[in-house]
């Protein structure tokens, strides 16, 4: 799975944003029967191509993505989770995007509750977090926690 982001990545990088969704998507499918819907790898690929179809001004799409990798994670990984901060953060980005602020700030509170325990209470994703739900402008996207816990 991970040589399947790197190429996806590669396909963006060459300007082919349709091909590189189409390939991560692709990828998801097959791995679920093998890893299980909620394996680090398969959620870390639905978490990039949400990203992507964000790129690609698709929003519905990327939180269609999102919100199926967070309900299959969140059975087994909890919300305290990096990857599942990571889903959240940008979760909550494309729900304020599409203007669903209950949904934003569901998501929001998230990150800025368990995220500050995780990722620290200084991580960007856990200001921008508190920041959103003080009720300043949105939340900046791409600032959300890595599957590895740091900054995106």
């Amino acid at each position: 799975m991970i040589a399947t982001q790197h190429q996806a990545l590669a396909l963006r990088a060459a300007g082919d944003l349709t091909s590189a969704r189409r390939l991560l998507a692709d990828a998801i499918i097959a791995a679920r029967p093998a890893y299980g819907e909620d394996h680090q790898d398969v959620l870390a690929t639905g978490h990039l191509l949400a990203r992507l179809h964000r790129e690609a001004d698709d929003p519905a799409a990327a939180r269609r993505v999102l919100e199926e990798a967070y309900a299959a994670g969140e059975r087994r990984r909890g919300e305290a989770d990096p990857l599942m901060l990571a889903l959240s953060f940008d979760l909550a980005g494309v729900s304020e995007e599409l203007g669903n602020r209950h949904e934003a700030r569901r998501n929001y509170s998230r990150v800025a509750t368990a995220g500050s325990a995780v990722l620290g209470p200084d991580h960007p994703a856990v200001r921008a977090a508190r920041q959103y739900l003080g009720g300043s402008a949105a939340a900046p996207a791409g600032y959300g926690p890595s599957p590895g816990g740091s900054a995106a």
